[in-house]
């Protein structure tokens, strides 16, 4: 008996090879109809007697192209038609877009076997993408994705490009971005006086590798957005780049050929491997084995970021020297955004590199390189963007309108929802600078473009004075907007990852977040639900003497502690001469000294204690060297925070660890058995005060979120305190802890409000 079924696939099925999938399939299984791409995914008709239809739709659930992201497949049985053959249509327009992006991915090996064949007709091309692979998110203007809305629509397909691309059963059909050496775009290496010096990739990755020995620094077009390349075994090139980037102390990324050279100098372990080796490609932050890098590359520190080649010119660089270590950071100055636009970064990179490499496709959408680190076998980011962006987030319950969650002012990501998916955008920084800002409203505007996404709810930060508060409601044009307690957001982050409803014990650790009290949060202990939270315990306050001032400068803030426990300033020893009494004064006056309870900034006062940091140049400099002290050993003293009652709250008294903490010093204690004291104190307090909320309430998840969590050293030993302690915990491994992910708990917040209020 003839049957006939109309399919809805929704997901990321656009860019992904999902229509020749879908053709070669309907040939193999012998049904009749047809598959086009919409504005709402892909959808296909088709009709067949009914077992041979029923094994079409049962192979449509199980087998996907490697890049599609299948999220719903709507089935409905029409009335047989007399469909003749099978055939791909032309795409349409609908009313609703409902498709998404797929994001860049890593060249893949059938194409990296074709770019090294001197046979094929790609041979060396730089360019070379298939189905299953290349840019995508960075070079699309909108959707449906048809080559006439990506950069790839200036450059018209010769012959041979367009025979395969018509091909369905052709690797490269319909593969927008697909173009060879006759058609396609072409790549530039320039001197800094604007001389071409190159327009043969062979040639241009020889010249670079033999520049890059020399102790020269290189610009080079990436998937989204230019890196500055040079030898990380040479420290005077290192160097050279930190004082031209000022960047002191900010580790730089790493690129090696292989995971083989990786294993040279780094542990690498199966985990690890596997995200090395994925194809999003991201910076895995690995611990060093051996010595082979200059030591200027991550001053001070065991870890080093490293990535392996993603794009076609990348391999083609290490195939000119295998044994070669790049340093690979992003084009850009300290804080401010990835440059991505050639004229921009021929004018903000040239006081940083000696010459350029650049390629005549225009990047559409910015992207950063995503980065990410492996504890305990599981895999967390630190900053979320190339090749996962922008991959939705699901809801088990759709939204009743569009909302838009502007993040925060820090490690900035904002995030949009429609019917039950949640899009994060690329990791945008720091918006202190005119530059990052004018470009996180550009960046919001393609998104709520290309996802046609119009919002009606809007929400942001409580902090009165982010840049993000202020944007919202501009967008909010006279709507009311929702405003989040930043670590209500981080937990609640947590709590739509994992579909989590009930309420949670929510820890929530990091630098600056806004409290209801007007003070500076960070080290809170909620019980908390989508709705809302209460604060059950905190560490106690401690000015910031300067403000904004005490972050860079933190033996301000050792000053501080030192005041907070009645100690005397000659506790604090310091190499430079600062002006102790002027701010000793400002502290016994309260002028312009904030107080604060934030476990960042506890951290910092805690090494200028230590003497480990004075004053740092770049966010968690002190935390992540205190750590550093940390790991050195695994001796530790039996000093706790002491738990004080204070009507329903419980305050974690900073005075009394800081007078034990500085009596240990001058009696000659290691500072390294004191730093990991510091940790193992906040771990052993943390469950303490955890014990003490699950006998109130009897709840047992625990959420840990926030960017003090990024410390390996308190992350694994509270998470593993607490498992072993019988808690469920729960940690974020879609977004990052640190401000990444707050625009994720933003929404999940809004959305809560907007169902309990309409």
């Amino acid at each position: 008996m003839l049957k006939r079924c109309v399919i809805r696939v929704k997901g990321i099925v656009q860019g992904v090879g999902f229509r020749p999938f879908i053709y070669r399939l309907a040939l193999e299984t012998g049904v009749k109809g047809f598959v086009l791409n919409d504005t709402e995914g892909v959808l296909i008709d088709v009709e067949a007697e009914e077992e041979v239809l029923k094994e079409f739709l049962n192979r449509l659930k199980t087998e996907f192209p490697p890049l599609a992201v299948v999220q719903e497949i709507i089935f409905k049985e029409e009335k047989p038609c007399g469909y003749k053959n099978f055939v791909i249509k032309k795409s349409q327009k609908t009313s609703k877009k409902d498709t998404f992006i797929p994001p860049d991915t890593a060249v893949c090996q059938e194409c990296l076997r074709e770019f090294f064949d001197p046979k094929d007709r790609r041979y060396l091309y730089p360019f070379i993408v298939c189905t299953h692979c290349g840019p995508r998110f960075s070079i699309v203007k909108d959707l449906p994705y048809d080559r006439e809305n990506t950069s790839m629509a200036e450059f018209p397909m010769c012959n041979e490009c367009r025979k395969e691309y018509e091909d369905p059963l052709n690797r490269r059909f319909h593969t927008q971005p697909t173009a060879c050496p006759v058609c396609g775009p072409k790549m530039f290496l320039w001197s800094l006086k604007g001389e071409l010096l190159s327009e043969n990739p062979e040639e241009i990755a020889k010249i670079c590798m033999e520049l890059i020995k020399k102790g020269h620094i290189i610009a080079i077009k990436g998937v989204g957005g230019f890196h500055l390349a040079c030898n990380a075994c040479n420290s005077e090139a290192v160097l050279k780049l930190r004082e031209r980037k000022k960047r002191p102390f900010k580790p730089f990324a790493l690129m090696v050929g292989s995971v083989e050279k990786a294993k040279e100098f780094l542990e690498v372990s199966p985990e690890e491997e596997e995200l090395l080796l994925s194809k999003e490609r991201p910076i895995v932050i690995l611990k060093k084995k051996k010595d082979l890098v200059s030591e200027f590359v991550a001053p001070g520190l065991s870890f080093l970021g490293v990535m392996l080649p993603y794009a076609p010119f990348h391999h083609l660089l290490f195939k000119t020297d295998e044994d070669a270590i790049l340093v690979m950071t992003s084009g850009n100055l300290s804080e401010e955004p990835i440059c991505y636009k050639d004229e921009e970064a021929f004018e903000r990179l040239r006081i940083f590199v000696d010459y350029f490499v650049t390629y005549n496709r225009e990047i559409i959408a910015h992207s950063d390189d995503s980065v990410m680190f492996v504890l305990n076998k599981k895999s967390f980011f630190i900053r979320r963007a190339r090749g996962f962006v922008p991959v939705p987030i699901l809801l088990r319950t759709k939204v009743s309108k569009h909302i838009f969650a502007s993040g925060g002012d820090l490690k900035n990501t904002f995030a949009i929802a429609k019917d039950n998916k949640i899009i994060i955008s690329q990791h945008l920084g720091d918006l202190e600078s005119p530059i990052t800002q004018e470009l996180y409203e550009k960046t919001v505007n393609h998104f709520l473009k290309v996802f046609d996404v119009k919002p009606e709810v809007f929400v942001c930060d409580m902090h009165p004075r982010y840049f993000t508060t202020r944007i919202t409601e501009k967008l909010a044009r006279g709507k009311p907007v929702i405003k989040v307690q930043h670590h209500h957001a981080h937990i609640v982050s947590v709590m739509v990852e994992h579909e989590i409803y009930e309420p949670v014990i929510g820890i929530a650790f990091d630098g600056t977040g806004f409290g209801t009290d007007g003070k500076i949060w960070g080290g809170e202990f909620f019980i908390a639900d989508r709705k809302g939270f209460k604060r059950y315990a905190h560490f106690s306050y401690f000015m910031l003497p300067g403000g904004e001032k005490a972050i860079k400068e933190v033996w301000r803030i050792g000053l501080s502690l030192l005041y907070k426990a009645g100690l005397s300033p000659e506790y604090l020893s310091l190499k430079k001469d600062y002006p102790i009494n002027i701010i000793w004064q400002m502290l016994e006056k309260r002028i312009n000294s904030p107080e604060a309870c934030s476990v960042g900034r506890l951290f910092d006062g805690v090494s200028a204690l230590l003497g480990v940091c004075e004053e740092i140049s770049t966010e968690a400099e002190a935390p992540q060297l205190l750590e550093e002290l940390a790991r050195r050993t695994e001796e530790t003293l039996p000093l706790n925070f002491s738990l004080i009652n204070k009507g329903e709250e419980i305050l974690i008294s900073v005075e009394e660890f800081v007078r034990e903490l500085v009596k240990l010093r001058k009696e000659g204690t290691p500072v390294e058995v004191l730093a990991r004291t510091f940790h193992e104190a906040i771990i052993s307090t943390s469950l303490k005060l955890v014990s003490i909320l699950r006998e109130r309430t009897g709840i047992k998840s625990v959420v840990l979120s926030g960017g003090a969590f990024q410390n390996r050293i308190l992350l694994l030993g509270l998470w593993q305190t607490l498992k072993n302690s019988g808690f469920k915990v729960l940690l974020p491994q879609k977004v990052p802890f640190n401000d990444g992910g707050i625009c994720l708990g933003q929404i999940g917040i809004a959305q809560k409000i907007q169902v309990h209020s309409s």
